[in-house]
């Protein structure tokens, strides 16, 4: 490589700059062939770890209830509660017959239906 006319300035002159341009050749080769040694380093490690290392064999499957993560159609429609008997609505008060002293707060609600 030339160091020489690497810039618009008179010979003399740029001959007083070729020692940098020489480092700074230098340097770049330098540089260039330690990151190309860390590359190799790294991967050498990287391979090393992935083949001689073995991988854990816990599993994590054992302790888990599969059955109620799965669909069974068939037990899911034998399992349906049955509904509830319709009931027949009260026949309404006579009119004729006086109005009832119990408020609804005095007395307690009934238990629903279907309750046990």
């Amino acid at each position: 490589m030339s160091y020489m006319d690497f810039s618009s300035w008179p010979r003399e002159q740029e001959q007083t700059f070729v020692v940098y341009e020489q480092r700074a050749n230098e340097s770049q080769k330098n540089a260039f062939m330690v990151g190309i040694g860390v590359a190799v380093a790294v991967l050498v490690l990287a391979l090393g770890i992935y083949a001689g290392v073995e991988p854990d064999k816990k599993d994590i499957t054992k302790d888990m209830n599969m059955s109620n993560l799965t669909k069974k159609a068939k037990k899911a429609d034998a399992e349906a509660p049955t509904p509830a008997p319709k009931q027949e609505a009260a026949p309404a008060p006579k009119q004729d017959t006086p109005p009832s002293n119990d408020k609804p707060a005095d007395k307690p609600a009934d238990p629903p239906a279907d309750k046990k």
